[in-house]
């Protein structure tokens, strides 16, 4: 770890959308939660202090499946998604996040908030239980994470470019 990011943890918000999308990547079983977490944490090395960031990945998919499991969710990867949307556009239920701040930049590093993982989980509950309720903003179904320029450098990360299928392969 370079010594520009020591101490410089990811914002609230993008640890919220890493632990979404470890978990999304558990249940299409591309690898272990430990190896997700892993791999996770490692691309974000170039941006942020991960010291801790791995295990606190585990954590937070632990208690987000904890959650998921203790309430009736038809499509847990449709939630999943739904909230890295709401998470990237919304503070909270009613307050759209500002994208471009005029003296700060949002994806600018942290100090550690040491209830990080228990903070994420009261999120997911909180976006869960509004989106049942119908008070909460959904996702378009047309967006995709491309939309998200001014949050590039996270989604670039978190959404790696699918390889093009080769047409003669399986012929």
């Amino acid at each position: 770890m370079s010594s520009e990011h020591k101490g410089k943890h990811p914002p609230q918000f993008v640890f919220e959308m890493i632990v979404a999308e470890a978990a999304r990547a558990y249940l299409e079983d591309k690898a272990p939660a430990e190896e997700v977490a892993q791999e996770l944490a490692e691309k974000f090395a170039a941006q942020y202090d991960i010291e801790g960031l791995q295990d606190d990945i585990l954590k937070g998919v632990e208690r987000f499946f904890v959650f998921i499991d203790s309430v009736e969710i038809s499509d847990v990867d449709l939630l999943l998604s739904q909230f890295v949307w709401y998470v990237a556009n919304y503070e909270n239920l009613t307050t759209a996040r500002k994208k471009k701040g005029l003296f700060n930049n949002p994806l600018k590093g942290r100090p550690k908030d040491p209830s990080r993982v228990f903070n994420a989980a009261s999120s997911l509950k909180s976006f869960t239980y509004a989106v049942s309720a119908k008070k909460a903003p959904i996702r378009p179904v047309e967006w995709t994470p491309a939309e998200e320029v001014d949050f590039e450098p996270v989604f670039s990360l978190l959404y790696a470019p699918q390889p093009e299928a080769d047409d003669e392969a399986e012929i």
